[in-house]
């Protein structure tokens, strides 16, 4: 810099990289080929409320060409032509519409919307080289209600420069510094930034392991173990005796109750060994390893399960003892969306969610309640041993009984009825425990997937009530825009009477977050924001980084040159919106600016967006920054005196004013 200056503490002027990006659901900006023109003018209103005057223009427009017009239309017509644009901007076409105004106001009734058009219509008169009075056309300003008075204020800014502003800049300013944090602006904005979250997921339960195989070696066992039973049998009834009899008796009631409880238990010390193992995965190394996203997941856990720490608990023993739970429910995460291509921002809240679960189990105790729920109890173990020793005692007897009625028979019926149960057994635990494992995990998973809808649904819905709107945005960047330029002229001890142009370099900081509604402009959580103030003298420059989420300001990078200093300006375009703007001093470094929009990830791509970059572009006015510096570099101050004279004749006429409070 030329003069004294204050280093930024982040580089300005380069773009480097976005930390996250989001494009919102909405329609506010849908507009259909059939639509009536009413419906067109309402959402070409809705850009110009939202700073994006290019397609308000093009809409409103193309609404009063369908002879839809009155008043309103027309001066909403008016502020689309002149936001974020000096007249200098305006083209000869787009001028001498402006000079029909006069036959327009002939047209409309009497109403607060013709006194407001009125009221621009004499603004600009001293503009165009007529002999309006501006002292009027304030006063006629200043009489309007504030609806239109303020829109007016907003939309002409780069318009009512000069001695012109001054009568009103202290109300802007208060303005600006009373609205810059209205309606919670920081406790909202960051829901503007959040990225949608992803859809609900859980574990599906594994299917049914058992296979066609399985069930023909069960009914084959099954129907082996029933012949050999029934045969041991029919030896003891050859010669019944009462003994034997009971005994046969005995062992098939005592069998089924072994089946019973025998399954039962095998189940259950399964099903706790299988839950052990689930909830026995850790944090570090795994297969998925190498997976970013995993990565990504491994640390967001990390955070939280310390941010969600309970209470009054040593954070390290809580960590030591949920660590397996949680490291199993970050592994169902990472299974579930790591081939969905889902950014970690859209998961967050569902890794929010569990860890605040694993906190509530923890403390209530329920943390591994498998092991309560599969825990066997004794009196399934003792009626289980119980039927087991009075099974193996009955068929002791019943074969004896038959081996002396067929020796040979007996044994190989014994041989065949051990051998089948031991097949038996085996299979039809494991069709009947697959059944009962995939209706309990079933279950499990509605319950779960419940659950989790459930907090989707709330979250989201805070996400919908807390997201400020596009005008809030807007607006809220407008206060921040005024304030910067409040500090420039405090620092610089200047008045607008002092200030020919001036102009803003809007672009997005390092590592900014972005997100936008189809069909709006990008915006930022960072900013750098390059405030250039033309005076007579030569150029006042202030360059701050705006954290917009905080609504403060960072950095500070200040200078002065005069316009024969300017060796030159060059701009690159290196995309449809890549601008990089170098200025030249002779007795300085060069200033460059970049504004880069970067390449949107595929994640988040939408068709139809047409436009988006001269949306963005529009809504930083980068076209009414730009046409100053190339005025500047090419002409010098003489590119000042093609309206200075005009500039002293409103001045002088408006010095008499009293300013608007």
């Amino acid at each position: 810099m030329s003069d004294g200056h204050t280093k930024n503490t982040a580089e300005s002027g380069s773009f480097v990289g976005i930390q996250a990006e989001e494009v919102h659901n909405s329609t506010v900006y849908q507009v259909l080929p059939g639509d009536p023109p009413e419906v067109k003018y309402q959402v070409g209103l809705r850009y110009l409320n939202d700073g994006v005057p290019s397609r308000a223009r093009d809409l409103i427009t193309e609404a009063i060409t369908r002879n839809y017009e009155n008043a309103e239309v027309r001066f909403h017509w008016v502020l689309a032509m002149l936001s974020k644009r000096s007249y200098r901007d305006l083209t000869a076409e787009e001028r001498a519409q402006l000079a029909r105004l006069p036959d327009h106001l002939a047209k409309y009734s009497d109403s607060e919307w013709k006194r407001a058009l009125q009221a621009v219509t004499d603004l600009l008169g001293p503009l165009d080289g007529s002999e309006s009075n501006p002292s009027g056309a304030l006063e006629k300003l200043k009489a309007l209600p504030s609806q239109q008075r303020d829109a007016i204020v907003r939309h002409c800014d780069l318009v009512l420069t000069g001695g012109m502003k001054d009568h009103f800049w202290e109300r802007i300013r208060r303005e600006a510094d009373r609205m810059r944090c209205h309606d919670d602006r920081v406790g909202r904005v960051w829901a503007y930034f959040h990225p949608r979250p992803a859809g609900p997921r859980a574990r599906r339960p594994t299917p049914n392991v058992c296979t066609a195989g399985d069930h023909f070696r069960t009914a084959l066992s099954t129907t082996s173990l029933a012949l050999a039973i029934g045969y041991l049998g029919w030896l003891v009834l050859r010669q019944p005796t009462p003994l034997p009899v009971i005994a046969y008796l005995a062992a098939l009631a005592a069998g089924c109750g072994t089946a019973k409880y025998g399954f039962e238990w095998h189940y259950r010390v399964h099903r706790r060994r299988a839950k052990d193992r689930e909830h026995s995965g850790s944090f570090g190394p795994t297969e998925n390893a190498g997976s970013r996203f995993a990565n990504d997941v491994d640390r967001s856990f990390r955070y939280y399960s310390h941010k969600y720490a309970p209470k009054g608990v040593n954070t390290d023993f809580w960590l030591l003892s949920t660590r397996s739970a949680r490291a199993a429910r970050r592994n169902e995460i990472v299974e579930l969306y790591r081939e969905s291509r889902v950014p970690l921002g859209q998961v967050n809240w569902l890794i929010r969610y569990v860890i605040r679960q694993a906190r509530k189990q923890w403390q209530d105790e329920t943390l591994f309640e498998y092991r309560e729920r599969y825990r066997t109890p004794l009196a399934t173990k003792a009626w289980c041993l119980l039927c087991l020793a009075l099974t193996a005692a009955s068929m002791s007897i019943v074969v004896m009984a038959a081996f002396l009625a067929e020796p040979l028979p007996a044994v190989g019926a014994a041989l065949l009825a051990l051998v089948s149960t031991r097949i038996a057994a085996a299979t039809w635990s494991l069709i009947m425990g697959e059944r009962r494992r995939v209706a309990e995990e079933e279950w499990e998973y509605l319950r779960i997937l419940e659950e989790r809808e459930a907090e989707h649904s709330r979250w989201k819905g805070k996400l919908e009530a807390t997201c400020p709107t596009e005008n809030e945005m807007e607006a809220w960047l407008a206060c921040d825009r005024a304030l910067l330029i409040d500090e420039a002229l405090r620092h610089y001890r200047l008045a607008w009477r002092d200030i020919i142009a001036h102009a803003i370099v809007q672009s997005p900081a390092k590592n900014s977050k972005r997100a936008h509604v189809p069909g709006g402009p990008w915006r930022y959580s960072m900013y750098d924001l390059h405030l250039f103030l033309i005076t007579s003298d030569g150029v006042r420059e202030l360059t701050r980084q705006l954290d917009f989420e905080s609504a403060s300001f960072h950095g500070h990078e200040r200078g002065n040159f005069r316009f024969d200093a300017v060796s030159s300006l060059q701009v690159v375009k290196a995309g449809e919106y890549d601008y990089t703007i170098d200025l030249t001093l002779t007795n300085g470094p060069s200033r460059t600016i970049r504004v880069a929009e970067p390449e949107q990830s595929a994640e988040l791509s939408t068709e139809g967006e047409a436009g988006l970059s001269e949306v963005s572009l529009d809504s930083a006015g980068f076209t009414h920054a730009l046409h100053v510096l190339e005025g500047i570099a090419a002409e010098g101050k003489a590119w000042l005196e093609r309206t200075d004279t005009r500039k002293v004749a409103i001045d002088a006429d408006t010095t008499s004013l009293v300013p608007l409070t």
